[in-house]
């Protein structure tokens, strides 16, 4: 959304529990936010505690498209777990989430990629790839992966029900008016103690949330073996990602492969430490459909300084489903 933003007033108002609690002197900020959980579900979203999601996801990978099967379990207040798994060129699967105040550790680190070659993910203080993280390192990545996995948690869960996840603690002020070709919207900071920083946009007419804004880490590359591909981010921000591609996909011979991995794990070392640069993210929410009472955008998109490098497409939401919860033992 083009937008021209004109700053207005900071009112204040906190989120507790699973719900928006309003005191008198949130002014504007209060009446926005009352909006639009009312267009969202009204009481009927105070009623949300579990939520299935299933979704399509493709995403851009240089030249290449990476389409990826999403699920997402959701059982307020405390448990979350997110499952991908890709198809194509790249295959693989990847989990994050949290069980109360433990995260669930990722299934698998590494995807395998057609041609020999592979796609590492590792995130800020981790230890280079095929080594085991010491207690102390382990105990500083839980803690990492938890935040990770709450924050990204709050963003879908501005755009879903006008509301982050009580856990982050997070304050809402009015930001003032944004205005394009296709309307107005009014914007709400979010923002806590920790460092997470979001600006929702509501729509004036519809009052359901259109767009969040968001700085966020610019993936980073590594190559060996062949030439280099831009990577799409990591479904939980914050991590690298490091990429390694077969010369002319050719299969690689058990030789070519050890010197590959020898020099990206040579690229890891050397820029595991240092911090990745920020850029600004953008996540849409459109194509807004009832379900169960309340409605739920069934198109995302996110964009990366402007270029759109992954959209979503929801064919499945259940609300206030049975789950299972052996399924959040990751």
């Amino acid at each position: 959304m083009r937008k021209r933003i004109a700053l207005t007033c900071a009112l204040a108002f906190v989120l507790a529990g699973t719900g928006v609690v309003l005191a008198a002197e949130d002014g504007r900020a209060a009446e926005v936010m009352a909006a639009a959980r009312k267009a969202i579900g009204d009481k009927k979203l105070d009623g949300v505690k579990t939520l299935t999601v299933e979704a399509q996801v493709q995403r851009n990978v240089g030249a290449m498209q990476m389409t990826t099967e999403t699920e997402i379990l959701l059982e307020l207040p405390d448990r979350y777990l997110r499952s991908d798994t890709a198809s194509g060129p790249m295959g693989g699967g990847m989990t994050s989430g949290f069980n109360g105040d433990k995260p669930i550790r990722p299934a698998n680190a590494n995807m395998s990629m057609a041609g020999g070659g592979m796609v590492i993910r590792m995130g800020p203080g981790a230890p280079p790839p095929g080594e085991k993280a010491s207690p102390e390192e382990q105990e500083r990545l839980d803690k990492l992966m938890l935040r990770n996995a709450r924050v990204e948690l709050s963003r879908l869960m501005l755009g879903w029900f006008a509301a982050a996840h009580p856990s982050i603690g997070a304050a809402f002020t009015y930001g003032g008016e944004a205005e394009s070709p296709d309307g107005k919207a009014d914007v709400i900071d979010v923002k806590n103690a920790d460092g997470f920083n979001a600006r929702l946009f509501i729509d004036r007419e519809t009052h359901l949330p259109l767009m969040i804004t968001y700085q966020g880490p610019q993936p980073r590359v590594v190559t060996a073996g062949g030439p280099m591909r831009q990577a799409a981010p990591p479904p939980a921000a914050g991590g690298h990602v490091v990429v390694q591609q077969a010369p002319e996909r050719r299969e690689m011979t058990e030789e070519e492969r050890r010197k590959a991995r020898e020099e990206a794990e040579k690229q890891v070392e050397a820029m595991r430490n240092q911090p990745p640069a920020m850029v600004e993210y953008s996540l849409f929410f459109d194509d807004w459909r009832e379900v169960g009472g309340i409605k739920f955008p069934h198109r995302l998109r996110r964009a990366m300084s402007g270029a759109t490098n992954e959209e979503w497409t929801i064919n499945k939401v259940r609300v206030n489903p049975k789950i299972d919860s052996k399924k959040f033992e990751g």
